[in-house]
């Protein structure tokens, strides 16, 4: 009988220490929520949207608009990144764990170009609305 506790006793303490090892890793290889992202942000002159693009959810594609012309244009300025991140740890049944490679936030491309509703990239958003934060 205390053999086979001893033995439950090994099996829930080894699964512990993988469950542990899970959550840290996972919560050490996602993004920050609530960091700063570069570019502009929304407000009172701007409308923004997020998008999160690459595999790990690293990448993302920012839009800002400005506020609408009397011609009907505006001018719009578009980010491509990646967050501040710290890649998955890999861990054994032991609780050792390795990898965790730390990127830090890299902006790829920033680029401001003019807008109508005619010229919109199929890819993007109509325009965005001063205030508007939208994160897909």
């Amino acid at each position: 009988m205390t053999n086979t506790t001893t033995q439950r006793m090994r099996r829930l303490a080894g699964g512990t220490v993988l469950f542990t090892a899970a959550v840290a890793s996972i919560a050490v290889g996602a993004p920050a929520v609530g960091h700063a992202d570069p570019g502009p942000t929304a407000g009172p002159t701007m409308g923004c949207e997020v998008i999160h693009w690459s595999w790990a959810w690293a990448g993302r594609r920012k839009v800002c608009d400005g506020p609408r012309q009397a011609d009907g244009s505006w001018q719009r300025i578009r980010t491509v990144y990646d967050v501040a991140h710290t890649d998955p740890q890999s861990c054994t049944s032991d609780g050792s764990c390795s990898g965790g490679k730390f990127h830090p936030e890299t902006v790829y491309n920033q680029e401001a170009y003019p807008v109508t509703d005619d010229t919109v990239l199929p890819d993007e958003p109509g325009w965005l609305p001063p205030y508007t934060y939208n994160v897909l």
